[in-house]
């Protein structure tokens, strides 16, 4: 039994801004109507999606292992903004990874979260695409020159400096290690990362004036107990320009000591200089240690030092003392306390540090966590009272965690252990109706919002998809399916007792004949056929409909749909293998014609079982598609090949029309024909993913579609109409059929999206489509005219 539909309301892509194909009937369950749109455009699998409202537009925001994050307007299915994406490594020069996204209205203004491998979680603006900022981790409070100001560390290791009372930045020292107190002022530790050695320098925090210089140091060695770092030369006085010596210059601590200047010896327990016996006893009695390779001094003593094996870091006195510390870059998610509020911390793209209240988390606008700024007003933020009460930002800020699910009222969706999305009751917990399918690979992640007061979903998916469902309707499972049971292969269409029928051919090795007006099977299914179906087509012979069949070999099966076997005996071709076959009527004759793997095209008399003349040759590769027309009052055929042409053959004559149509810059995968204005046209499409329209007649190309990259060169095509009589070519491209108006190259109307792979087309009278899909058959309809 077959079930018949309307189709979907009219409303029910009302997300798409094109012209709508609905489905008429399908084989079993009809296709999912809560399908909208897919936005394509990742190069990776994508991670997670969140959604907002931009100036009145839903928006959707998604994450992806390609390292970005995208910005899309629902209602167009394009990209608002270009991609952007985290920070790269110094060191790798590899772009942070992309683990979650999440958006919010931060003091009104529409923003998105991204969470990244390297703890970062930048903000963007959503209005215009830009960075808005960063979330940092408070450090401490505490007071430069009078002046009342707050320590944050970025998830890059930059330590920003901001006034308490006004918030503006005072300073920012990029990769800074670690904070102490020299001399009664506070210092800062920072690191080069890109240099060889890892160059550590001390700076003012309030001035950031560099108060030492950074000496090489030729070995490090163990002895009687301590452990001696040995560098060359003198270091010059604090706040002295220029870096004489810098590591990293050739032969910096080799060259001091050529000079004739002294090896000195450093004790990296206390920082002072050591004293020891001759240098010659030092270095070769001592045990050589790996990892420092620079130090830093200040008023002769040594305060820190670097290393490619070794953690940049004060030493001596400054490591041990309380108020001084290593920065840790990997806490940089820690919210903090104000006022007895937990609150968050943001370093603005304009320079601003600024607070924000996370204690209300129930508040929404939008769908959207409602996010809203607090000034400290000279009140000094804590760092939570103790790690039970800390909560990590993201999920603050997010809401998200682990088995994230999203809501529509009064329906909740849910991610599945088996990675598909489940709908249901938010009362009951029960599920209503199938699960959304539709990804290729497994949903990673699902969020929901409202369209023109309709409840929607957003899916994102390994297969690098995003799709949108329409969750006002309910879909159910229809009655079962009684045709194939394996996917369908091969389609075309014939008349059988004077009504239009399709005919479809399975991997189960059946045919079926199905009504195309109502999806009703009206004979018996012809089974047992051997071997896979990949080619057919109908024609009448002596008054009685006859199928003709090829598949991996070089026989053509002549089937009777009516009464079901072979009308009689398998014809062999001597192609070696047929690849495509087309029917026509050849002075009053019903023929077949044959596109093999032998570089030739056969034309054969159904009646007679016999090939008409001779060969038709030409073609330097296999003959991969064929397709036929009427040119003039004569029979053609249109074949194209591995070779790149296309090529115009009169019937009657056995002979090639005109030169090659050239212009493709790969093979030829497939051919048909259409009207054009009344004037017959051929169709060709090729692996160089361009599809091109020929006037036969004048034997010039007249149009061209670019197919675009995501598009499967070997996917089925056929061309129809549209209402407006104009050709539509229509591909099955992964689960979706794709249509393209062929005189002006443009889309011609929203993919249609199945819950299969589409593996089959064929144009039906009055521009329908049949759609082979996985094991299932459906006829959709093209849009009604304007």
């Amino acid at each position: 039994m077959s079930e018949t539909s309307t189709g979907a309301p009219d409303d029910v892509n009302a997300l798409m801004t094109g012209p709508q194909w609905t489905v008429q009937w399908s084989d079993g369950p009809v296709p999912d109507q809560r399908r909208l749109r897919s936005l394509v455009g990742h190069g990776g699998p994508v991670r997670a999606v969140a959604t907002a409202v931009v100036d009145g537009r839903p928006v959707v925001v998604s994450g992806s292992r390609d390292n970005t994050v995208r910005m899309w307007d629902l209602a167009t299915g394009g990209q608002l903004h270009d991609p952007v994406t985290g920070r790269n490594d110094p060191v790798s020069s590899l772009t942070a990874e992309v683990l979650s996204v999440a958006t919010a209205e931060a003091d009104g203004k529409p923003v998105a979260f991204s969470l990244h491998g390297d703890d970062s979680v930048l903000v963007w603006d959503l209005a215009t695409g830009g960075a808005a900022g960063e979330f940092v981790r408070l450090v401490e409070s505490t007071a430069l020159e009078g002046r009342r100001v707050l320590l944050a560390l970025g998830a890059d290791g930059t330590l920003y400096v901001g006034d308490l009372l006004t918030g503006r930045r005072i300073g920012a020292f990029p990769s800074a290690a670690g904070l102490a107190t020299l001399h009664g002022r506070r210092v800062v530790l920072t690191v080069d990362d890109a240099a060889v050695n890892r160059t550590v320098r001390v700076r003012d925090l309030a001035s950031g004036e560099q108060l030492a210089r950074t000496l090489a140091v030729a070995r490090t060695v163990a002895l009687d107990g301590r452990v001696l770092a040995v560098t060359a030369g003198e270091p010059g006085e604090p706040g002295e320009p220029g870096e004489p010596g810098e590591p990293g210059e050739p032969g910096a601590a080799g060259a001091a000591g050529a000079a004739g200047q002294e090896e000195r010896f450093w004790d990296l327990a206390t920082g002072e200089p050591a004293t020891a016996r001759s240098a010659a006893e030092v270095l070769a009695g001592g045990e050589d240690l790996p990892g420092v390779s620079t130090l830093t001094v200040v008023d002769g003593r040594a305060v820190a030092v670097g290393g490619d094996g070794e953690e940049p870091g004060f030493i001596g006195p400054l490591a041990v003392a309380r108020q001084n510390g290593a920065l840790v870059r990997t806490r940089a998610r820690e919210t903090a306390v104000l006022g007895g509020r937990t609150v968050a911390l943001t370093a603005e793209a304009d320079g601003t540090l600024r607070f924000w209240d996370l204690a209300d988390d129930r508040q929404r606008v939008n769908g959207m966590r409602v996010l809203r700024s607090v000034d400290a007003n000279g009140v000094a933020p804590a760092l939570p009272p103790g790690p039970e009460q800390e909560a990590d930002l993201w999920h603050r800020i997010s809401g998200r965690g682990p088995g994230t699910a999203g809501s529509a009222d009064p329906v909740a969706l849910t991610v599945e252990r088996d990675g598909t999305v489940m709908v249901r009751d938010r009362a009951t917990g029960k599920p209503v109706g199938p699960p959304l399918t539709g990804h290729t690979g497994k949903v990673t992640d699902v969020a929901t919002t409202v369209v023109d007061g309709r409840p929607v979903a957003v899916t994102a998916g390994a297969d690098h998809t995003i799709r949108t469902w329409d969750l006002s309707h309910a879909h159910g499972d229809g009655p079962p399916r009684t045709g194939h049971t394996a996917t369908v292969s091969a389609i075309t269409t014939a008349v059988l007792d004077g009504h239009p029928v399709a005919v479809t051919a399975g991997a189960d090795h059946a045919l079926h004949v199905w009504d195309l007006a109502t999806g009703l099977q009206v004979t018996a299914p012809v089974t047992g056929l051997e071997g896979a179906v990949n080619a057919l087509a109908g024609s009448v012979v002596e008054g009685k409909p006859l199928i003709v069949t090829a598949g991996s070999g070089d026989a053509l099966r002549l089937l009777d749909p009516v009464g079901g076997g072979d009308r009689h005996e398998p014809l062999t071709s001597h192609h070696g293998r047929v690849l495509a076959l087309a029917t026509a009527t050849l002075d009053g004759r019903p023929v077949v014609v044959t596109a093999g793997a032998d570089r030739t095209v056969a034309v054969w008399d159904l009646a007679t079982r016999r090939p008409v003349g001779e060969p038709l040759t030409g073609h330097s590769s296999r003959v991969t598609a064929v397709a036929t027309a009427e040119l003039a009052g004569r029979p053609v055929a249109v074949t194209g090949s591995w070779d790149k042409t296309v090529r115009l053959w009169d019937l009657g004559t056995g002979r090639q029309i005109g030169e090659p149509l050239a212009g493709h810059t790969d093979w030829v995968t497939s051919v048909a024909t259409t009207l054009v204005d009344g004037r017959p046209a051929a169709v060709s499409r090729s692996r160089d993913r361009t599809v091109r329209l020929w006037d036969l007649a004048t034997m010039r190309q007249i149009g061209e579609v670019q197919t675009g990259e995501d598009t499967d060169p070997n996917g089925p095509v056929a061309v129809t109409t549209g209402s407006d009589g104009r050709p539509v070519l229509a591909i099955g491209q992964g689960q979706a059929v794709r249509f393209w108006d062929l005189t002006t190259g443009r889309e011609a109307a929203d993919e249609y999206v199945l819950p299969l792979a589409v593996a089959a087309l064929a144009a039906a009278p009055g521009g329908r489509l049949v759609v082979g899909f996985g094991p299932e058959v459906a006829v959709l309809r093209r849009p009604a005219a304007d």
